[in-house]
């Protein structure tokens, strides 16, 4: 299966701004409430759109694909899709796949990108809410488009649909609720696909919903079941954008500065000998993520130990622990960056050992 690589919502603004740019042609044309049939010459199949009575030409309109069961045709789901499409307020497109035993291949993936072209100059479409949905093998073909391809899709409805094994998210920007349809009688409920599905979705995180009705089978479902489903869809949204990025560390790292804990906290030295004489411990090795180690002085006397640990569990504090081995007056500063605030340590002038414990020393974050 050969993969697509423009997001819907890249897709459709590319042809709209092609489609605008015509001489003494509008970007977008008004449309009857209904059926429409488009051929799709690049890849000789051909797709019906369903324009529910609501749709308002000012706005863009969310969409569904909807794909076929292996051995079925579009025109068989049509009087399914229009109360559904009414009650959802969505437009509604129903490719043909390129063979009658299912959908997946490269020619689908083609026609699924055509089909969006060709609706997409017709109508206004909310990029951020085209949705896919499918019976059986068209069930299976939309869970691939979803999480194996980065698409842009706002979410999933499969109906009746057998297993497909998604191994991650292809997207790392959304991970496309889905919503899942299953009859007591039919095969992939009793056969295992619904159960290897659910738990695949479990494994990934995937936020989804069921509806397992008793009875029914593999191509039946009740009245509400694609109402529902096609509302569903309609609720979901692609974001608009990548989530920011992570704040920078607040803390500059320097030679005489060690930056702690994803960079939250700074640790500083100072020395100072009996005549007055002073300066800036420095870094005497590799700073790990809650340790640092200064020298004095000299770049191999090591002499300060210096640790943020995180006490939050035991008493709600963020702890420094540390300790200084030198007879020279030194000073060790602590600083949270983000919070503004700091505690400075002081190790008097002589030989006496000088252990820091301060289980107080910050709020946690």
């Amino acid at each position: 299966m050969s993969s697509l690589r423009i997001r819907p919502a890249a897709l459709l603004a590319l042809f709209v701004l092609l489609f605008s740019a015509r001489s003494g042609e509008a970007a977008i044309t008004a449309s009857s409430p209904g059926w429409r049939k488009f051929t799709i010459p690049a890849t000789g199949s051909y797709l019906w759109r369903y324009l529910p009575a609501s749709f308002d030409r000012d706005h863009p309109a969310p969409a569904i694909l909807f794909f076929h069961g292996a051995g079925g045709q579009p025109e068989g789901y049509k009087p399914f899709i229009i109360p559904a499409a009414e009650a959802a307020r969505a437009v509604v497109i129903l490719p043909k796949s390129e063979r009658n035993i299912g959908w997946e291949s490269a020619v689908d993936d083609q026609t699924v990108a055509e089909s969006l072209r060709l609706v997409g100059e017709e109508i206004q479409l909310d990029p951020h809410r085209i949705a896919v949905a499918g019976h059986s093998a068209g069930g299976a073909y939309a869970i691939l488009l979803a999480y194996t391809k980065v698409l842009g899709f706002s979410a999933v409805f499969s109906l009746s649909s057998p297993s497909r094994v998604v191994a991650s998210v292809a997207d790392p920007l959304w991970k496309a609720p889905i919503r899942m349809y299953y009859g007591t009688t039919d095969p992939n409920y009793t056969g295992g696909s619904y159960a290897a599905l659910k738990a695949q979705w479990q494994a990934l995180a995937i936020p989804w919903e069921e509806e397992i009705r008793e009875g029914f089978g593999h191509s039946t479902w009740p009245d509400t079941t694609l109402p529902d489903g096609f509302r569903f869809l309609v609720g979901e949204r692609y974001p608009d954008e990548p989530p920011p990025p992570p704040p920078p560390p607040a803390c500059v790292p320097s030679t005489s500065r060690a930056c702690l804990r994803n960079g939250r906290y700074s640790v500083e030295t100072t020395w100072k000998k009996g005549n007055g004489e002073s300066g800036p411990g420095l870094l005497a090795g590799p700073t790990s993520a809650t340790s640092s180690l200064f020298s004095l002085i000299l770049p191999d006397n090591w002499a300060v130990l210096v640790k943020v640990q995180d006490g939050c569990t035991a008493n709600g504090k963020m702890w420094v622990y540390g300790a200084v081995t030198s007879d020279l007056e030194a000073e060790i500063t602590v600083r949270d960056e983000i919070a503004g605030t700091e505690k400075r340590y002081r190790k008097p002038p002589g030989a006496a050992p000088f252990g820091l414990r301060d289980r107080l020393a910050f709020p946690c974050p």
